[in-house]
């Protein structure tokens, strides 16, 4: 190789590892693009470490994928590593030559990777004592040989380990569990053996600890497994793998996240034995190790978020009485009426380390422990974990007394925990009792990160109600030196900073400071008085561009959105009550009596957040660009809470019938079907037997109104792509159980459907059939139709007016209509007061469905009458239809003719043709009954009086029939 080339290949391999060290995206092929340039340069154990780390990078779920798999794979077994003989000597090796050479020191990392990739494609499995072997292997190996041939001992146990924990055959599981057993015994002696040797945990732990994880989960997986073994193997994991792999100082983030996800897999798996080891037998420290995780500066996302999950499912675990089961103090049959022993034992636990960390005099110590505080409150533990440390006498005044004279960087850590806390009304109301002043100051007077969030903790406390001592009165609480900041003042401010940033180059420091002004905006519109006055400035165009350079900033944008946006809930005079109550204990002012602030309030309500104020933000909102925000928003990987708002906003928008096309124009409805969950109902088969029920998703549900409202008012065959599956969503909507607003929505998913029922029949849009039938949608319809609401039974009425020209509803109506008509040639006389005595054989009218119809076309509605006796006329078509009109039903004839006597010209049409089809329907009986009425003369001769009416035509020819 010649100098040049050399020096061109040494090139290539610097730029791959800048690219590793800067973008860490597509690790794996990077790595064996620089395997195959070291192969190139002669370098094979370079090239094999890089493959080997490769090859443990495609198991992490960042970076696992088909292809990448596959890539690693082909490069192991065609490892072309320039001028090295013995490449190739691992392929006919057997699997203990392998183990023998890992023993010896002579093995590579490609050797091991080989044997790796043969027990993961089930080619081999290696026994307990060749896996036992290994381990040992590994142990020694960890502070005498290179990181990469260790990690791939360590992740060839692992695979070994899993093929172990799920034998073949159901009749070794006893074997496989004392297998598992044995392993982990060596796993714990050999750390017995070194129990000195900091060194040599510390770099086990750090290489290791997913085979460690691996090994005590697949034991905890057997429940052959004895209960002393499995905690033995628990308390290991906790006391030595736990509290060796985070130390902070050190351990990397790395192996921190490995040791998270480890506490986090046996949560799942030994909960009782989990909680045990990681709140009792261990002491204080695997707690105070979770705490100082959780109080690491915001930057170090990676491990602390871990450490927040834990927390998270941690506190649900203690809350379960059964976790508790291990505690010699625990009573099954007090397990109702006392809190369980693990949930009071980390309480205890919790409370006093904090106390010690935040009352500490030591600023780093101070600073962490404020930040653990505020972690346990972002992930949801607070509530439970921080409960003791509320209750310790003056805690929280000595908080604030000395975060008075606190450095900045502990001073922002106080005021993070304030803005976490917010979640909690009771704390977060006593701290704003208690740091209003210094917050404040830290608002006004700093700039940065600090000023803020310390902004933001303002606009949520600006909402919260005035704290008030039990047992004390009013006039005995010492007046505060600080009033509350004016919100329109503040709202000011937050719109000043993201204005300021409209017109500049954006750096990530200033779309966050951007992310946290559009939060503190949000908060503030929860203030109807705020809402208006943010709509009107031009901050709304500035917030939904910058949106577009961050997912966080699209999210506190959505927030924004939704509290503008947002209809008042539909609520009971008592729900009234206590609503206005709740207002008064932060508004009331002194002087006024409580009657004339009730009325003050109902009436600034009433005209800032009733519907037609909703209704002018939401248009100004959407001028704004909210649309495109909102669809951006729920593009990629998007979080729960997300779809979860956009849903909602979308229903609120496409109230609006003005909005209604925006949004269909503007991508609204894929962004909508986008976000549905996964058990959202879709178009099936047409072979599928399918029942309609409600949404039990309260997202789905959103989202099938969203699009219900839309297909009111937008051409089908226009704004969407499938009306099926669109037609299979809003039907559901039609199942939903009653509560406040389960009217409007069966009301508006009716009128949906009845406009996607309105296709050309047997054309491609055409959904009758399949919505009525193969979704057996005719029995949620035919509930709704009678409804006793008048609107939602009209709605109901002209959808199956739409959905009697399929085929198969249609028979579904005739289908056995004339059974009373009897054979011989005479026509029934049946009475027309029903109360007579009816032979009960001709009484059967009232069990068919044309009956409702009839009925339908006798209330005292228009639009009723007019979409019955549509569904009628059409009807009439058939035979039996016509018999059961006039021969079956005792007043189905009087009642249409009633309708002919109206000036409505649609319902004397409909009445004009199923004359002409009774007259013409060829059973002798029907045109004798029809020729010996009077009335129907009458009102024939009316229609023909005036050629330009829409009933000429039909009247003249039932007349012509008649004659």
């Amino acid at each position: 190789m010649t100098t040049e080339s050399k020096d061109q290949l040494q090139s290539q391999v610097d730029q791959l590892t800048l690219q590793l060290q800067t973008d860490s995206s597509n690790a794996p092929r990077v790595l064996l693009d620089r395997a195959r340039v070291y192969g190139d340069l002669g370098e094979p154990l370079l090239a094999r470490e890089d493959i080997a780390r490769a090859a443990s990078l495609v198991r992490d779920p960042t970076y696992k994928s088909e292809s990448s798999v596959e890539a690693v794979e082909r490069a192991v077994r065609q490892l072309s590593v320039s001028g090295n003989k013995s490449q190739t000597e691992h392929i006919g090796a057997s699997d203990q030559e392998i183990i023998d050479k890992v023993v010896q020191g002579t093995s590579d990392v490609a050797c091991v990777v080989a044997l790796e990739q043969r027990i993961r494609a089930n080619k081999t499995q290696l026994s307990g004592e060749q896996v036992c072997v290994l381990v040992d292997a590994f142990h020694k190996m960890c502070t005498d040989c290179e990181v990469a041939i260790v990690e791939a001992v360590a992740s060839c146990v692992s695979a070994a380990l899993v093929r172990l924990s799920v034998p073949e055959d159901a009749k070794a599981v006893d074997g496989a569990a004392e297998t598992l057993a044995s392993v982990v015994q060596e796993i714990i002696d050999a750390w017995a053996k070194r129990s000195d040797n900091g060194e040599f945990k510390q770099q086990a732990c750090k290489v290791g600890a997913k085979m460690y994880t691996t090994a005590v989960y697949a034991l905890s997986t057997h429940e052959a497994v004895d209960a002393r073994v499995l905690q033995s193997a628990v308390d290991f994991y906790v006391g030595q793998i736990w509290l060796v792999g985070t130390l902070p100082a050190e351990t990397d983030d790395v192996c921190q996240g490995d040791v998270c996800q480890g506490i986090l897999r046996l949560l799942t798996s030994c909960r009782p034995h989990l909680v045990y080891s990681f709140v009792k037998s261990n002491g204080s420290l695997p707690i105070e190790r979770l705490m100082s995780l959780l109080g690491q500066p915001r930057s170090l996302t990676g491990s602390r978020s871990l450490a927040m999950l834990i927390a998270s499912q941690l506190t649900a675990a203690v809350q379960d009485p059964s976790a508790s089961s291990l505690f010699p103090e625990y009573d099954a049959k007090s397990k109702a009426r006392t809190a369980p022993p693990a949930l009071v034992q980390l309480r205890t636990l919790a409370a006093d380390i904090i106390d010690v960390l935040v009352q500490s005099t030591i600023q780093s110590e101070r600073t962490r422990g404020l930040y653990a505080l505020a972690s346990l409150y972002e992930s949801g533990a607070g509530s439970e974990m921080a409960i003791n440390v509320w209750a310790k006498n003056g805690w929280a005044e000595e908080l604030w007394d000395q975060g008075e004279f606190d450095r900045p960087e502990t001073q922002l850590a106080l005021v993070y925990l304030a803005d976490a806390c917010s979640t909690d009304t009771k704390v977060s109301a006593s701290m704003k009792k208690l740091g209003n002043g210094l917050v404040q100051e830290l608002a006004r007077t700093r700039t940065g990160e600090l000023g803020e969030i310390a902004s933001v903790v303002l606009a949520k406390w600006s909402n919260l109600p005035a704290p008030v001592n039990p047992g004390t009165e009013p006039k005995d609480e010492p007046e505060s030196d600080t009033s509350d900041v004016d919100p329109v003042q503040l709202a000011d401010t937050h719109i000043a900073r993201i204005l300021a940033l409209s017109n500049s180059d954006i750096s990530d420091p200033q779309i966050t400071a951007a992310e946290r002004s559009t939060e503190a905006l949000g908060f503030l519109c929860l203030n109807p008085l705020l809402k208006h006055h943010v709509v009107q400035s031009p901050v709304l165009q500035t917030i939904f561009a910058l949106s577009k350079k961050s997912p966080q900033l699209k999210f506190a944008a959505v927030m924004l959105i939704r509290n503008l946006t947002q209809y008042k809930p539909v609520l009971s005079e008592e729900q009234k009550r206590v609503q206005q109550m709740q207002q008064l204990s932060k508004r009331a002012q002194p002087g006024q009596t409580i009657g004339s602030e009730i009325k003050e309030m109902e009436s600034k309500d009433h005209n800032l957040d009733d519907a037609s104020a909703v209704a002018e933000r939401s248009k100004k909102v959407c001028e704004a660009g909210a649309i495109a925000c909102l669809v951006g928003a729920v593009q990629g990987k998007v979080s729960d809470s997300t779809k979860d708002a956009v849903a909602e906003v979308f229903v609120a928008l496409a109230t609006l019938h003005e909005l209604r096309g925006q949004l269909v124009q503007q991508g609204a409805v894929r962004a909508l079907l986008s976000i549905l969950s996964a058990d959202a109902p879709r178009a099936p088969l047409k072979d599928a037997k399918y029942t309609p029920t409600a949404l039990p998703n309260a997202r789905d549900k959103h989202v099938a109104w969203a699009l219900a409202k839309c297909a009111i008012s937008v051409p089908p065959h226009l704004a969407f792509d499938d009306p099926r599956a669109l037609a299979r969503l809003i039907l559901s909507l039609l199942a939903e159980e009653s509560h406040a607003q389960s009217l409007l929505i069966r009301f508006e998913a009716l009128l949906a459907l009845t406009n996607l029922a309105s296709a050309e029949p047997g054309s491609s849009s055409d959904i009758r059939g399949f919505l009525a039938c193969d979704l057996v949608g005719m029995s949620l319809i035919e509930m709704c139709v009678l409804n006793e609401h008048v609107m939602v039974r009209r709605a109901a009425t002209e959808l199956v007016c739409n959905l009697v020209h399929e085929p198969r509803v249609f028979e579904r109506f005739v289908e056995g209509a004339d059974e009373g008509v009897e054979e011989e040639s005479r026509i029934i006389e049946l009475p027309d007061n029903e109360d007579e005595d009816v032979d009960e054989s001709r009484r059967g009218y009232r069990a068919q469905r044309m009956h409702v119809l009839v009925a339908l076309s006798d209330v005292d509605d228009a639009a009723t009458q007019s979409a019955a006796s549509g569904a009628l006329a059409v009807l009439s078509n058939d035979p039996r239809c016509c018999r059961y009109l006039i021969l079956v039903h005792p007043r189905a004839l009087d009642v249409l003719l009633s309708l002919a006597d109206t000036n409505n010209a649609g319902l004397r049409h409909r009445i004009a043709v199923i004359c002409a089809n009774a007259a013409t329907c060829g059973d002798s009986r029907v045109l004798a009954k029809l020729r010996n009425s009077t009335n129907v003369a009458r009102v024939l001769q009316s229609m023909v009086e005036d050629p330009q009416m829409p009933c000429f035509a039909a009247a003249q020819s039932a007349q012509e029939a008649l004659k």
